[in-house]
């Protein structure tokens, strides 16, 4: 039976020219072929705000950098001729497409061949693509794309239901292709998904799935032939495979990306050439399985899989570390390459370790031991090692049940409870209790207690507790609590509580950190404290008086700062103050602001200045309701010297968002004011509804309004 891949890939291979033909005459051979240099041109967007009422995504901006530094590095891009917007408007992509005609027309002028590549990554709907609250619908977003004068025009979407923009798949028979691309002319269109499907991104990948799967192609993971260079039809058949096979178990369903080619003439459509860059990693013949290549942060930099036997695979790098996992299926393996420009950087069998199983121990049994490498010495005594009984054994390494070590200890592995009154020294594991005044030190992998009064450091992941007076350090993931009076940091993701007098630091948690300053890169939880910071994303709330994260769920603070929600300047009339200003700091769905006021004339005339914090609810597209609680220390009269008056407002205000800069919103209000000299008018236009005296002062209530503007 025929698949709908095994179609799509037969009707690619024909549109691009791989199909058979006859063969060539002598006559036409002798013909030369002038060479005639090519130019390439991109426009690359990124859009994460798909207006109010659509979920703000995470890694379209990272897409967008992401493809343009693997075509600056091998797909022949210069830098000036590559220009990448993040969260444009309308206008500034028209600005986009503006450059873009202009650098065509002047490397045309000049001679040269072009080819125009434009690439979207957001949100979509089967009418066109959204930026901000702005939509382009798909036969202007085509018009706009051929409208660019250049020999070869490409169109790459990665957004929802982005098939509606291909209207015709395929293309017809042509001649097969030569070996370069010097004469073809047309277009090609390639979409992430189809009509009727939505384009997913995953926080393990750190970005969407077929623009993941592209940019590892295009970096060489789909160089069949492996000739050193990716091809259009190469580049999107590795998509394609890759990006079904990665969405096929998620919730957001099997995802299928779509193509419309339109190509005429000769010569093959190379995406980038590897023979173009000085830094390259060649995983060799004898490793395979799923192939997974990190960055020194972190970060998913490639990802394939390659059988065993299948032939060396060269991926294009930028120089640096890189870790580098496999999952053969039956092992997991891992190891770690330096990247050097101008030189071999090959992934051989033997630079791979395999990577431990977590140790468990069934019920009634013992961590099963090779005895020829390990002795267990049930009981351990000890002054200072070497000085220690462990030190019978001179070959082996030794497994303690029980250690006491006067000043300091050391064994291989420790399966039970250590005691030093100096420090712990572990070369491997732990599984139960280290306790001592000075520091426990463990090579690799802790599963129970740990607890000093100075440093607790372990090289490998945690599992359990650790309480220092001094210092925590965990190398690799962390699961449990730690608790400190000085610093935590876990270098790996940590799942459960830092509690910290000073500084807590993780690469990203799933649980909460309490501190007076807290850091990490992502939060699923919360983060209390004095000071938080969140490079990436908060899913759940940030806590303290100074808040910042690149993206946040709630932030509830005095100072509370997200690059994505973005900062925002209100003005207002109210029955208070005829006049209002604030800085409005915005998260997902929380914000803080801080105001002034003024009522310039009148009885009700004076000055005030407060801090307010309030809650952001999306209605629909452009809609949305905020309601907030504010408190003002007020100088009625503008006598600052007398005693001031306290208001506490709160507002219940519908919004319409016109767009991501502009907003009108207005509601009704319930205020209170005390007034700590009593007698006096309240600031503004004077109503009240109910006074209460209390002693010297006097408590005033009434409802009133606001109508205001966001910019």
């Amino acid at each position: 039976m025929i698949t709908s891949l095994t179609l799509a890939a037969v009707a690619l291979s024909t549109a691009l020219g791989l199909a058979p033909r006859e063969p060539a005459h002598d006559d036409a051979a002798a013909v030369p072929v002038p060479v005639v240099q090519t130019r390439r041109v991109a426009l690359i967007v990124g859009a994460n705000d798909g207006g109010p009422g659509r979920v703000k995504l995470r890694y379209a901006g990272s897409d967008a950098k992401a493809l343009s530094r693997v075509l600056a590095e091998v797909g022949g891009i210069e830098r000036r001729d590559a220009f990448v917007l993040i969260d444009p408007s309308p206008t500034q992509l028209l600005d986009g497409f503006r450059w873009a005609q202009d650098r065509v027309q002047k490397a045309r002028a000049s001679g040269e061949r072009v080819q125009f590549l434009f690439y979207y990554s957001g949100h979509a709907d089967d009418r066109g693509v959204h930026l901000g609250t702005s939509q382009i619908d798909y036969p202007r977003l085509r018009a706009l794309i051929h409208g660019v004068d250049a020999q070869v025009r490409l169109g790459l979407l990665d957004s929802c239901s982005s098939g509606a923009f291909v209207r015709s798949k395929g293309g017809k028979m042509r001649p097969p292709l030569s070996t370069g691309d010097a004469n073809i002319q047309g277009h090609a269109f390639l979409t992430s998904s189809s009509a009727e499907e939505a384009a997913q991104e995953s926080d393990r990948i750190g970005g969407s799935y077929f623009t993941h799967y592209l940019v590892s192609g295009l970096r060489g993971a789909a160089d069949v032939n492996r000739d050193r260079r990716v091809t259009l039809h190469e580049a999107y058949r590795f998509a394609f495979d890759e990006t079904l096979a990665g969405t096929e178990t998620t919730l957001g369903r099997a995802q299928h990306p779509v193509y419309d080619i339109q190509l005429v003439g000769t010569g093959d459509l190379v995406m980038t050439d590897l023979r173009e860059t000085t830094a390259t990693l060649e995983i060799h013949p004898t490793v395979g399985g799923r192939v997974y290549v990190r960055d020194s942060d972190g970060r998913l930099a490639a990802e394939l899989y390659k059988g065993v036997g299948a032939g060396a695979v060269s991926l294009a790098l930028e120089p640096g570390r890189y870790s580098v996992v496999i999952d053969d299926g039956a092992t997991m393996w891992r190891g770690t390459v330096d990247v050097r420009p101008g030189v071999q950087n090959e992934l051989t069998r033997s630079a791979l370790s395999q990577v431990g199983t977590e140790m468990t121990t069934m019920r009634g049994s013992e961590v099963p031991i090779d005895p020829s490498q390990y002795r267990k010495i049930p009981v351990q005594f000890g002054f200072v090692y070497p000085l220690t009984t462990n030190k019978i054994e001179r070959e082996r390494k030794v497994i303690n049940r029980f250690s006491l070590n006067l000043i300091l200890g050391r064994a291989a592995m420790i399966d039970g409870v250590e005691v030093s009154s100096g420090g712990n020294w572990v070369d491997e594991n732990v599984r139960g209790v280290q306790l001592s005044p000075g520091a426990n030190y463990v090579g690799g992998d802790v599963h129970g207690f740990q607890s000093t009064a100075g440093v607790n450091v372990v090289g490998g992941s945690m599992r359990g507790v650790q309480g220092a007076a001094g210092v925590n350090v965990v190398g690799g993931d962390a699961s449990g609590v730690q608790a400190v009076a000085g610093v935590n940091v876990v270098r790996g993701h940590m799942r459960g509580i830092q509690a910290a007098g000073g500084v807590n630091w993780a690469r990203s948690i799933a649980g909460a950190q309490i501190a007076p300053i807290s850091v990490t890169r992502d939060v699923r939880g919360a983060q209390v404290g004095v000071v938080g910071v969140a490079a990436g994303k908060v899913s759940g709330a940030q806590v303290g008086v100074i808040n910042y994260a690149d993206e946040a769920d709630a932030q509830v603070g005095v100072l509370n700062i997200t690059r994505k929600g973005g900062i925002y300047a209100d003005i207002w009339t109210s029955d208070i103050a005829a006049i209002n200003l604030a800085v409005k700091f915005r998260a997902k769905y929380t914000y803080s602001f801080l105001a002034v006021g003024l009522h310039p004339a009148g009885q009700g005339r004076g000055f005030m200045s407060g801090v307010g914090f309030g809650g952001h609810i999306p209605i629909k597209q452009r809609f949305y309701l905020d309601v907030d609680l504010a408190t003002y220390w007020a100088q009625p009269q503008f006598r600052f010297r007398n005693n001031p008056s306290l208001i506490n407002s709160l507002r219940v205000m519908f919004g319409w968002q016109e767009n991501r800069r502009f907003a009108v919103w207005g509601g009704p209000t319930l205020n209170m004011d005390i007034d700590f000299e009593g007698g006096r008018q309240r600031m503004g236009y004077g109503w009240v509804v109910q006074r209460v005296p209390i002693e010297a002062h006097e408590l005033r209530m009434w409802p009133g309004f606001v109508v205001g503007v966001s910019l």
